[in-house]
């Protein structure tokens, strides 16, 4: 487990009645709130290989950054599912307001 200004970094698995498994350390204090992101090893994994086999270069520019589209599809969907719409400056206008999801 990385840790860095007590942000935590680890690997955690949804347990079979839905709780999320955490290192002993981050579960001591039960009272934390902690915003949670997770994304499948898997994805990682994916992205990592794609990124070794020349797939993904770095050049830190958004165009440069190809999707196939049904991976298109889904970021659109979770976008849509997330605020509403897809619309960029909807979104760009929620996130500023930092309002919370409705």
């Amino acid at each position: 487990m990385q840790t860095a200004a007590k942000t935590y970094k680890f690997v955690g698995k949804v347990l079979p009645d839905g709780h999320l498994s955490i290192p002993e350390d981050v579960a001591k204090d039960p009272a934390k709130e902690f915003e949670v992101i997770m994304t499948p090893v898997e994805d990682i994994k994916k992205i990592t290989i794609r990124y070794l086999a020349g797939d993904i270069k770095k050049t830190r520019k958004f165009a440069d950054i190809i999707f196939s589209p049904s991976e298109a599809e889904e970021i659109r969907n979770a976008i849509y599912e997330t605020f509403g719409t897809t619309d960029v400056d909807t979104v760009i206008d929620i996130v500023r307001r930092k309002d919370p999801l409705k």
